[in-house]
């Protein structure tokens, strides 16, 4: 789901909340729901649903009936437990062909007490057949289930938006996280002058009496309850077939329900819905193959501010290709692997907001790139304060937090990237992830496992202090140059008491009047002193140049009593041929060295922690490196290199 404010359309930096700008809730529900809603749902899985209803565009009446095929989990399972709103009437109920009656609690929780129970692992079917109309939402996020809109141009849409918990306000479910529904059968009877969308593929188009017809979609693929959907206008298809690049020759359908086509498909929203499969490609080499390739992926337009992320049908708001960028991403991130509990949905908003990134990079380079993620850095930076992990499941404003949700977990996925030994390790982590756990659910630690896993490398105070802990460090440094020897002393101070200190790596930019060289450092403590050898004279220092970390800059100040402090007892390497073709020859390597090779735009391209005297330079391109000695206990010393 991606939440934008009118004026401000790619990154939320007007409001630390910005939800609250775009909507309002439609019911006073005095907290969110954390989980299901009676303890009774969880004696039974959701196997697999059809849907029998009638919809217009033009209110939000509906009737019909909904099959659940399901499967206890417990012996004796006597209740049967479903979620529907009291504006919807429920006319009978039938569980394995029987009539039941249904009892009401609250304001959607019904219960089914079974006359004979049934036993531990049994399949059964129950069918409520219902009617009513739910208060139309305002065509905004957080507002109803179902939302009836008028457009500017006298247009009616009808359209569903479930997330988090508005699912009861429109079909009788369980709106469980981790209960996925294996397969969806969406029967829609309309106006025979609509087109209704959904999941999955459309089986047929049925004619039906009195001037209506059926659309009849299927997917089988697991699907949470929140990412149904259905949407109801004047709709036009435009489709095609979009293909992989990855050698297979397969292709997919891109199906597109658009509204008022001759004037809403302009060169720009054309252009829009026609890169859609280009990045479906590209993020199935980032994440791992579309994970829905065996049905399709499309949009249906909206009324929406922003766009959520239906299963392979995105309801979108307005033909954006970063908004498609972030809910394409989401049918990795969110709908095949989901979140297993509220507090960790940045795994799947704060993954779709850095998605938009992605897509900028590959599309129009590194410098737009860096552009958006500045900007999501100055909002992260709006407050010192805040966890990516969501604290207060209670709070629909906190788990949909535009600064923390969405773009410190943008933030976090970038800098989880900037850790990695390799940038080619971030995305087969990503990719092992998605395999790892596709079509199910998980949370934060499985993500820390697999990614420690791929990296080679333990990532508890990454996670310690980016996810759960709060605030970022303001880092100052200190710098002084005797002949070649430059001396650098960094300090951070954290902006929250969790975290004093962050354990990050941290790029230096140093200047001279003839070129520049970045380092890159590793920090781990509230102040820390670098040597770094350099043939040419300093005229200062940029922190963190390209916006690796989220941080401010603090004072960069020249300290001649720097020059006092003696490195701990790493002797001086001497390096040969320097410049070098085939290999730099080294001497004076100390015994449990740590060597790492950096290009001096602070890429790692070469490490070894042994006590190594050749470091090979044939296959790397010309040009100038840093070399980074690091020995236990002493201080990490940096030498240029060049090929």
């Amino acid at each position: 789901m991606r939440i934008i404010c009118t004026l401000l359309m790619l990154v939320l930096a007007s409001s630390v909340n910005a939800h609250n700008n775009c909507s309002r809730d439609k019911k006073k529900r005095s907290v969110s729901k954390t989980t299901i809603a009676t303890a009774e749902e969880n004696d039974y899985d959701v196997k697999g649903l059809k849907f029998d209803i009638n919809l217009t565009n033009t209110t939000t009446a509906i009737s019909g009936h909904v099959t659940t095929y399901a499967r206890t989990n417990i012996a004796n399972f006597s209740v049967y437990a479903f979620e529907l709103d009291t504006m919807l009437t429920i006319d009978s109920f039938k569980l394995n062909g029987q009539l039941h009656t249904v009892q009401t609690t609250g304001e959607k929780i019904r219960k089914v007490t079974l006359t004979t129970p049934l036993n531990n692992n049994t399949d059964f079917i129950t069918e409520v057949f219902y009617r009513g109309q739910p208060t139309s939402g305002t065509g905004q996020f957080f507002t109803g289930g179902l939302n009836q809109v008028t457009l500017g141009s006298g247009t009616n849409i009808m359209y569903s938006l479930s997330d988090p918990d508005f699912t009861d306000d429109w079909w009788p479910c369980k709106q469980s996280l981790v209960d996925k529904i294996d397969s969806v059968t969406m029967w829609i009877t309309v106006d025979d002058t609509l087109k209704a969308g959904s999941n999955g593929l459309l089986q047929k188009v049925t004619p039906m009496p009195n001037s209506k017809s059926r659309y009849e979609w299927e997917t089988d693929y697991p699907i949470d309850y929140y990412l149904i959907t259905v949407a109801v206008g004047p709709y036009a298809d435009y489709s095609y077939y979009m293909h992989f690049t990855d050698g297979s020759n397969d292709s997919m359908l891109i199906q597109n329900y658009v509204y008022d086509s001759a004037t809403f498909m302009t060169p720009a929203n054309k252009a829009a819905l026609d890169t859609t499969g280009l990045i479906v490609d590209h993020f199935s080499k980032l994440y791992s193959k579309y994970p829905f390739k065996n049905e399709k992926y499309g949009h249906c337009m909206s009324a929406l501010s922003g766009g959520m992320e239906h299963q392979t049908m995105t309801t979108l708001g307005h033909a954006t290709t970063t908004l498609i960028a972030h809910e394409l991403g989401h049918q990795w991130w969110g709908n095949n692997v989901t979140y297993g509990s509220w507090e960790d949905i940045w795994l799947s908003e704060g993954m779709a907001t850095y998605g938009e990134q992605l897509f900028i990079e590959h599309f129009r380079g590194d410098a737009a790139a860096k552009v958006l993620r500045t900007n999501t850095f100055n909002n992260v930076l709006s407050s010192p304060f805040g966890s990516v992990w969501v604290n207060d499941t209670t709070s629909v404003n906190r788990i949909f937090d535009g600064r923390l949700t969405y773009n410190k977990g943008a933030a976090v996925a970038h800098m989880l990237r900037f850790v990695a030994p390799h940038d080619s390790l971030f995305f087969k982590g990503l990719q092992n992830f998605q395999q790892q756990y596709a079509y199910g659910n998980a949370v934060t630690p499985d993500l820390q496992n697999v990614m420690e896993q791929t990296y080679n490398m333990q990532l508890d105070s990454f996670f310690n202090q980016w996810i759960y802990g709060q605030g970022y460090p303001t880092f100052s440094v200190q710098w002084a140059q005797s002949g070649t020897e430059v001396h650098l002393k960094v300090n951070q101070v954290g902006s929250h008491s969790s975290v004093p200190a962050f354990n990050i790596p941290l790029e230096l930019k140093i200047r001279s009047a003839n070129s520049d060289t970045t380092v890159r450092v590793d920090m781990n403590d509230t102040a820390q002193h670098f040597i770094f050898y350099w043939n040419e004279t300093m005229t200062g220092i940029q922190i963190d140049p390209d916006d690796h970390v989220v941080n401010r800059n603090g004072l960069v100040t020249q300290n001649p009593s720097l020059l006092s402090i003696k490195n701990k007892g790493i002797p001086q390497l001497k390096i040969f041929p320097n410049p070098a073709s085939d290999a730099w020859q080294l001497e004076n390597v100390p015994r449990n060295a740590t060597l790492k090779l950096y290009s001096v735009s602070g890429k790692l391209v070469w490490t070894s922690a042994k006590s190594n005297n050749v470091i090979p330079a044939e296959e790397l391109p010309n040009g100038n490196y840093i070399l980074q000695l690091s020995v236990a206990g002493s201080d990490t010393i940096y030498y240029k290199l060049a090929k």
